[in-house]
């Protein structure tokens, strides 16, 4: 036989095979072994990696927070201002209740104006916008100077007879009207 000039590798064991490694167990263990190694090694990573993150999110928790700390002392330092907006808009509400009372009062000076004196007023409602009248008229021509008076007055317009008839009690005309007054104090403070 011709000899080849090539080496020939053999390759011996000197360790004996373990026989338990060929049970069912020993290949379970076996295979636990070599994967558990990568999922020791996956698990690593995962905590290098959360270790190395938690740094930023410190950073951005500390930022946020700081941000909030700014901002609430913002939202703190407008307290005054809504507290003196709420005062003023309370000073308003009592000014314009005021200026109602005060337009009634002119309301009342201005009806007292026109009534003829003879004319006698049982009830009187006054409101922003409008006055009911009822009374007794001792006569047709007294009623007549009133809602000519009325209608002639800048400080009142859309004189509606609700009611007028013969006084039951006294001789006369019983009736009840009700008159517009000027929108605002503005058109009856120029109108006088």
């Amino acid at each position: 036989m011709p000899k080849s000039n090539q080496p020939v590798s053999i390759d011996v064991n000197l360790l004996p095979q373990d026989p338990f490694f060929e049970t069912v167990l020993g290949r379970t263990l076996r295979w636990a072994l070599s994967a558990g190694r990568y999922l020791v090694i996956f698990t690593e990573l995962v905590v290098i990696i959360s270790f190395a993150t938690r740094f930023s999110l410190d950073r951005q928790v500390t930022d946020l927070n700081a941000a909030i700390h700014h901002k609430t002392n913002v939202i703190e330092s407008y307290g005054d201002l809504e507290e003196n907006i709420r005062i003023v808009q309370n000073k308003l509400a009592e000014y314009q209740a005021t200026e109602m009372q005060s337009n009634i009062a002119d309301v009342f000076e201005d009806l007292t104006q026109v009534t003829p004196q003879d004319i006698a007023l049982d009830k009187l409602a006054i409101n922003q916008t409008s006055v009911v009248v009822a009374g007794l008229a001792p006569s047709q021509q007294d009623f007549n100077y009133l809602i000519n008076n009325l209608q002639l007055s800048p400080n009142f317009k859309n004189v509606t007879v609700d009611k007028i008839e013969a006084s039951k009690t006294s001789s006369g005309f019983e009736f009840r009207l009700r008159v517009d007054t000027a929108s605002s104090g503005i058109e009856r403070k120029s109108a006088k």
